[in-house]
């Protein structure tokens, strides 16, 4: 059996001990398809109800109606009173309605940070990094303490301030930053990511602030809002240390990846998308993956990008169309695609097959309402067939992914469109929707390491086969 979306089903279903034939299985279809057939028999402890509630609230109501009748009543057992007697519409309402508060808690709570950290080639691993909330704030508390005794010590009675008072001040970020380092977490170094470092930063100093805030009419509450700048300060500059050591390992490893580029050649991608876009109303609902991968090659969109609901591709011209949906945008960039929510991008075959295609998708229900939920329902069967196509062409770059189509279209299209310029990256980051927030402040690309690395990895030739 072809293994699905590798996500936290596989995690949930071990921790309810089910047992099945083929302990393979960790798809959220997979698991649909064994709850409907009944190949699943549930021992369900009082201890693990709570746990299978967790988990439970993890499947969107759209995922829930996947499942049959029966397969709904499996796994509502335990969890929803005489689910044996309901109708599936009302079975789902109970399901969403008993995990609302652990769904508002996981979307909502700092201390409780699901998220998908990596993708490992074929499967898309949800990395869980738990921090017990108990543990932190503990913690935390114990700070302010020394921060509050460090505070008190370092301010004179004549209204001056100890000199040495930066110094310790430092030495409290540099406890926070080295706690941060030491937590164990899914990392391979099996600490903590970074973006989860920054989270329970921002715990501990909303801590901090509430504790500073109990003390408003202490003789010291002025020192102590003054120096809590100071911490906040100092912590911000040496989190920031950390990002700069990230980027310069993103730096050495683009370097590495330049170096191992592989030569690839467009002609077989371009005929695959060709054969397939031009022929789009003979094609039949199981040649979806098809599809997919073909609009990846010619627009250079993400999986989660090509396969939501809201995505839009509006034909401008033979070569081009206006794309609405990105993803990835934070920040300034986010800012910028609220007020800009569609812009041009160039297209490696005739743009109103692209139109055509992506509407396909739609018309045959291959498209999802949330980017979380299309690489769960899709990257699994897409990277089994890019791996296939892998094989047939006969590339090895391990880089050579559903993903890897992004920089494979990146090269092209600075090869067909922009005279193959070697001094690309802003043309790179327009194509792509990266850069969009500098460019509104800056004017320019601050950050060029994300479109470099999309020029790391293949030489792409054989692009004359692209023709308007």
């Amino acid at each position: 059996m072809t293994i699905g979306f590798g996500i936290f089903v596989l995690i949930a279903l071990a921790t309810a001990n089910i047992s099945r034939q083929d302990s393979k299985r960790g798809s959220i279809i997979d698991l649909i398809q064994e709850l409907n057939t009944g190949n699943v028999a549930i021992n369900m402890t009082a201890a693990l109800q709570a746990e299978k509630r967790e988990r439970i609230c993890k499947y969107s109501r759209e995922e829930l109606e996947y499942f049959t009748l029966d397969g709904l009543r499996k796994l509502a057992s335990s969890v929803v009173p005489n689910a044996s007697r309901m109708r599936k519409g009302q079975l789902i309402d109970e399901l969403v309605t008993a995990t609302k508060a652990l769904r508002v808690a996981i979307a909502l709570m700092p201390d409780v940070p699901l998220e998908v950290i990596e993708a490992n080639s074929a499967y898309a691993n949800v990395k869980v990094e738990k921090l017990n909330n108990e543990d932190l704030v503990s913690w935390t508390h114990g700070l302010y303490r020394e921060f509050r005794a460090l505070v008190q010590s370092r301010w004179h009675s004549d209204g001056s301030w100890d000199e040495a008072i930066h110094g310790d001040i430092a030495g409290l970020a540099y406890r926070v930053i080295h706690w941060l380092n030491t937590q164990p977490g899914e990392q391979g170094d099996g600490g903590l990511s970074f973006l989860t470092k920054l989270r329970y930063r921002t715990h501990i100093v909303n801590i901090l602030t509430e504790l500073v805030e109990t003390e408003k009419t202490a003789v010291y509450f002025k020192q102590l809002e003054s120096c809590l700048e100071m911490l906040k300060r100092q912590i911000k500059i040496q989190i920031a240390d950390i990002a700069n050591q990230k980027k310069g390992l993103q730096e050495r490893r683009v370097a590495q990846r330049k170096k191992e580029k592989e030569t690839v050649s467009f002609k077989p991608l371009y005929e695959l998308a060709t054969a397939t876009l031009t022929k789009i109303e003979q094609l039949k609902p199981r040649d979806w993956k098809r599809v997919s991968v073909s609009l990846a090659i010619v627009t250079g969109r993400r999986l989660a990008e090509i396969h939501r609901r809201a995505t839009k591709f509006e034909y401008v011209d033979k070569s081009h169309v206006a794309f609405t949906g990105q993803l990835k945008a934070k920040g300034d960039a986010a800012f910028y695609f609220e007020k800009n929510p569609s812009y041009e991008i160039p297209v490696l075959i005739d743009a109103s097959l692209v139109v055509k295609a992506h509407q396909w998708l739609k018309d045959n229900s291959k498209v999802v309402d949330t980017p979380d939920a299309a690489n769960r329902r899709y990257s699994g069967d897409l990277s089994d067939f890019v791996k296939v196509l892998k094989k047939k062409w006969e590339i090895e770059h391990e880089f050579f992914t559903y993903k890897g189509l992004r920089a494979i279209y990146a090269s092209v299209c600075n090869q067909v469109f922009n005279n193959n310029d070697t001094d690309n990256e802003l043309y790179l980051a327009q194509i792509l929707g990266h850069g969009r927030g500098e460019l509104l402040r800056h004017d320019d690309i601050i950050d060029a390491l994300t479109p470099q690395s999309y020029k790391s990895d293949f030489r792409v030739v054989d692009v004359d086969c692209v023709k308007f």
